[in-house]
């Protein structure tokens, strides 16, 4: 085994090794990887751009030449991130949709789409860990809505847009690696609500989900769910202070989270595979997280049904 594989190996397995800046520096340098990507052209929606991972990315995909639509709840944070973006390149166009309203979110790609005449990369960034239990409009749980209904509704609407050539990319979290798929038990009620339990559930089910939309299209688009690492995001600030407190000196920066994200736009992989730091990893470390095909696929028909409604 070639010596750098070796190393990434190592920091894999040690989990802080792997997830850290540590890991991020060590690889970068490692692999001597390409920083100057090319997206020219590439038309980009992107979910959740108004800061952290999400506008770090746009920021790069609009230096790397694409042509970036940005979505988010708030018109002044979308205009403000908007502002930053357009320092390394055109201003994006800014959505407002609640990624918790499947209505909204519909409506949204719409939009989206008719602004750049069409769509070339899909990218479901959008996410927020609550801990407070909360319904959304469609009388979902909103962890559940926001980082599972959402991603799917988006994807398939996304697929006869993008074309074979086209891709799908999902942000997801090291943190899924703690969850077993259980699709009758992804969307969380009131009664056992758990914001940190019901963020990794959601994100354990974008990553196996991942793997059944590149089964039920062989020939493209390109699908594909990363994780960022442990990032220093607005996100973790508020969400997870205590982690944050206990991390903060090998936390990633945005940029570094952001960069297989990036990455992945411009590159052609292997469809269905789950990636950080620009190698695809495995889905499972717990011997007792493992998973069936057939559960997937019970998790992805239970979507699909729940997301009916909403796709025109």
């Amino acid at each position: 085994m070639r010596p750098e594989r070796v190393i990434d190996a190592a920091l894999e397995a040690t989990v802080v090794g792997g997830f850290s800046s540590i890991g991020y520096a060590v690889r970068s340098r490692l692999n001597d990887w390409d920083h100057d990507l090319d997206l020219t052209g590439q038309r980009i929606l992107l979910t959740g751009g108004t800061s952290g991972i999400g506008l770090a990315a746009a920021r790069e995909m609009t230096a790397a030449g694409a042509k970036v639509v940005i979505t988010g709840r708030d018109e002044s944070r979308l205009r403000s991130a908007a502002t930053k973006i357009a320092a390394a390149g055109p201003r994006p166009i800014t959505l407002a949709a609640d990624s918790a309203d499947l209505e909204a979110v519909a409506g949204m790609f719409q939009r989206a789409t008719d602004s750049h005449g069409g769509l070339d990369v899909l990218v479901n960034n959008a996410g927020a860990l609550t801990h407070t239990y909360t319904r959304t409009p469609q009388g979902f749980e909103q962890t559940y809505a926001v980082h599972v209904l959402a991603p799917f509704l988006l994807t398939r609407l996304s697929i006869p847009v993008v074309g074979t050539s086209g891709k799908v990319i999902t942000v997801s979290s090291g943190g899924m690696y703690t969850q077993k798929l259980d699709p009758a038990a992804v969307e969380m009620n009131a009664a056992d609500y758990d914001g940190v339990n019901s963020y990794a559930k959601a994100k354990r089910a974008q990553v196996v989900l991942n793997e059944a939309w590149a089964r039920h299209y062989p020939r493209g688009p390109m699908f594909a769910a990363m994780h960022p690492g442990w990032a220093d995001t607005p996100g973790v600030q508020d969400s997870l202070p205590g982690f944050r407190r206990l991390t903060a000196p090998i936390l990633r920066t945005a940029e570094q989270g952001a960069d297989t994200m990036v990455w992945l736009a411009a590159s052609e992989v292997d469809s269905g595979r789950f990636w950080l730091d620009r190698r695809a990893r495995s889905t499972v470390r717990l011997p007792w997280t493992r998973y069936s095909d057939a559960a997937v696929e019970d998790l992805f028909e239970q979507v699909q049904a729940q997301t009916d409604p909403y796709v025109p």
